[in-house]
């Protein structure tokens, strides 16, 4: 899912309670207002207001440049508001376990974060720590994805991390930094290249690209989302180098900016070993009865999932008599609740809701589980999410709805799996009854998904070219090598 998740926010609510979609575009209007001249004093105002709660910025561009290593180690500053979870917090681990790996070979790291917590909605416990250092933002709290309140936390966030790169005694050799938001991204960037710091950009998500099914208008659409573009822009223009978690996010960041930025494309992935030892650790927990077939979704249950199509899909197949076949549904979301009457109105006694659940817990009922789905709606602006590391490690054969071409050229030529058209809940239940039929291919398509999880979606061999690209723009700046378009 997006940060934004877009398409998982109900129908009828908003920004802040109840304005809706038509309340959130006026906000953004307004807000972009301010970048067009109309709003300039209200923009100053905010800033003076920002300034006098939070300090006073010192410019002083020529402070790293006069800081010199007491030692060889290199070091990095990995900075990301709303994609950083420790090991004890609910959300994904990604950037703690390139954390691990940059320290791992030789890096001293420091990891700027905010103190709220964007996957459970709270304030961070800032005893929480780890073997690295940790600076916690102060930010405002925010209650959804899409809320005016988030744009705010991201304003402060934007301004207090400039502050704390100022201030830092450390002469960073190199800082990795995620995006969106891209207000975020745009800063520290800018900020890299004044003190001629290399700069990574690590693309999670596209924004305003993802943000276009909410607008049918291309004219508004591009009025409205605006600040999000030129920000996103700005961000590629300072990159030394870009990581995106697809080939499309990599590509994207050269896409206007008149120069070809270094990438690797590293996909989000899994720790494997971690997988293989929490699935054994749990698989007997998990009780499926001998005659039962497991086909099981794992993630958000909103909007863009089509969740209803998977109940839908699951009548028809109990309808038809093959009662063996179970639905096993996990994860929480704004349409679980609808997504769970759908079930009751039809009756479906092979559909099981089992919420959130832990990552352990998880791992062990993919692992008992028949087929999995990757299920989208039409026009799901997603691309190789999170979920198909953890999918891929299970080696089952995977149903993809998803229509994003780049994975489902993955899933043709690696024979992991079928894709089938979004929506169809029909095309859907066949496509169960046909691997069913077929034990040798369900088997085939599992073990190639195994295969291709260990070649590219295990972090402990994937994140290495993270690794990797960061040593080699460190040497490039060191010799004076520069791209060639920067404004």
């Amino acid at each position: 899912m997006g940060l934004w998740g877009w398409r998982s926010m109900p129908r009828g609510t908003g920004i802040g309670g109840d304005r809706g979609w038509l309340g959130y575009c006026f906000l953004m209007i307004k807000r972009n207002f301010l970048f067009i001249g109309a709003g300039l004093t209200v923009q100053l105002c905010y800033k003076a207001c920002v300034k006098s709660c939070f300090g006073q910025q010192k410019k002083d561009y020529g402070r790293l440049n006069n800081r010199h290593s007491l030692d060889s180690k290199k070091r990095i500053a990995i900075i990301s508001s709303q994609y950083f979870w420790l090991p004890e917090e609910a959300g994904p681990t990604r950037f703690y376990y390139l954390a691990k790996m940059f320290q791992k070979y030789g890096y001293d790291v420091t990891v700027i974060t905010s103190s709220f917590e964007h996957h459970e909605k709270v304030q961070r416990d800032k005893v929480l720590s780890s073997n690295f250092n940790i600076i916690y933002i102060d930010c405002p709290s925010y209650k959804k994805n899409v809320d005016f309140r988030r744009e705010i936390s991201n304003f402060v966030f934007e301004w207090k991390v400039k502050k704390v790169l100022e201030k830092s005694k450390v002469a960073y050799d190199v800082v990795y930094c995620s995006l969106p938001p891209n207000n975020i991204s745009k800063v520290v960037g800018k900020y890299c290249f004044q003190h001629h710091i290399p700069f990574i950009a690590d693309i999670e998500d596209l924004w305003p690209e993802a943000m276009a099914m909410i607008l049918d208008k291309p004219v508004i659409r591009k009025l409205i989302f605006f600040p999000f573009q030129r920000d996103a822009e700005k961000t590629y223009q300072y990159a030394d180098a870009v990581i995106g978690t697809s080939k499309e996010y990599s590509l994207r960041a050269s896409k206007y900016n008149g120069r070809h930025i270094p990438y690797r494309t590293v996909y989000v992935g899994c720790d494997l070993d971690a997988f293989d030892k929490e699935a054994e650790g749990n698989i007997d927990a998990v009780k499926k009865p001998g005659h039962e077939v497991w086909v099981t979704y794992a993630g958000s249950i909103g909007h863009s999932y089509a969740i209803g199509h998977l109940v839908k899909a699951a009548g028809l197949l109990q309808a038809e008599g093959h009662d063996q076949i179970k639905f096993k549904i996990l994860g929480n979301g704004p349409l679980k609740e609808e997504a769970e009457q759908l079930a009751k109105d039809l009756r479906c006694t092979n559909v099981e809701f089992l919420g959130y659940v832990e990552h352990a817990q998880m791992a062990a009922v993919l692992m008992k589980s028949d087929i999995l789905v990757n299920s989208f709606a039409k026009g799901a602006p997603q691309s190789i999410v999170n979920k198909i590391g953890d999918y891929l490690a299970a080696g089952r054969p995977i149903i993809n709805t998803l229509e994003n071409a780049e994975f489902c050229r993955l899933v043709d030529v690696y024979k992991i799996g079928v894709n089938v058209e979004a929506e169809n809940e029909e095309a859907l239940s066949r496509s169960i009854l046909a691997l069913l039929s077929d034990l040798v291919k369900l088997k085939g398509y599992g073990v190639n998904a195994r295969k291709l999880c260990e070649r590219q979606f295990d972090r402990k061999n994937s994140y290495l070219k993270i690794v990797e690209l960061a040593n080699m723009v460190i040497l490039r700046k060191k010799h004076g090598e520069k791209t060639k378009k920067r404004n």
